[in-house]
């Protein structure tokens, strides 16, 4: 009896360190998975900003969408700016690479996939046919345009919802926001 008992705790000892490896391989995947902001890049011909490029910084600050705070797209600017200039490269006015930085905003539609929905509490329905919600969603979109070629050699974009960790509500975040775009370059 000592023996099948000894073999009992064995096995379920090692049931319990899968089912406990197995949570942490599900937390870390979902982790991993809720922790990298979305971002879309394309080039022409592989471009790649050479050392000591010039560049200036152009904003969208008279199309921008009333949904944005207009210091926002600022700090968005001037982290890019910032980051541009810490990698090696010169600001100026009159370069002939500009970094055009543009926001803008769009509604999400959500619909309810009708789960089960109990209101009130005395009232069972199964569903409510008209639960539609709309999330407002901010992209970013940053290029890289040629001026004397006069075409875009580089672009990125990315978007957060309101609330999100990834929105640039104050100047470290949008630095964040910004050198994740721009480390691809």
């Amino acid at each position: 009896m000592h023996y099948i008992s000894h073999i009992n705790v064995r096995l379920l000892f090692t049931m319990k360190d899968k089912k406990n490896y197995l949570i942490f391989y599900i937390l870390l995947c979902f982790s991993a998975c809720s922790t990298t902001p979305f971002t879309e890049l394309n080039s022409r011909d592989n471009f790649h900003l050479e050392d000591s490029s010039n560049f200036h910084v152009s904003l969208n600050k008279e199309t921008l969408p009333v949904e944005m705070d207009p210091i926002l797209i600022e700090n968005l600017g001037e982290a890019a700016k910032n980051y541009l200039i810490g990698v090696g490269h010169k600001y100026s006015s009159d370069a002939s690479l500009i970094v055009e930085i543009s926001v803008d905003s769009k509604e999400k539609i959500r619909v309810d996939d009708h789960r089960f929905h109990a209101y009130p509490i005395y009232r069972n329905y199964l569903f409510e046919p008209d639960r539609i919600d709309t999330i407002p969603e901010f992209y970013l979109r940053i290029s890289i345009h040629s001026q004397d070629e006069d075409k875009t050699l580089w672009t990125g974009l990315t978007k957060w919802r309101k609330g999100s960790s990834y929105a640039p509500k104050d100047m470290p975040s949008a630095e964040l926001l910004i050198e994740n775009l721009l480390v691809n370059l």
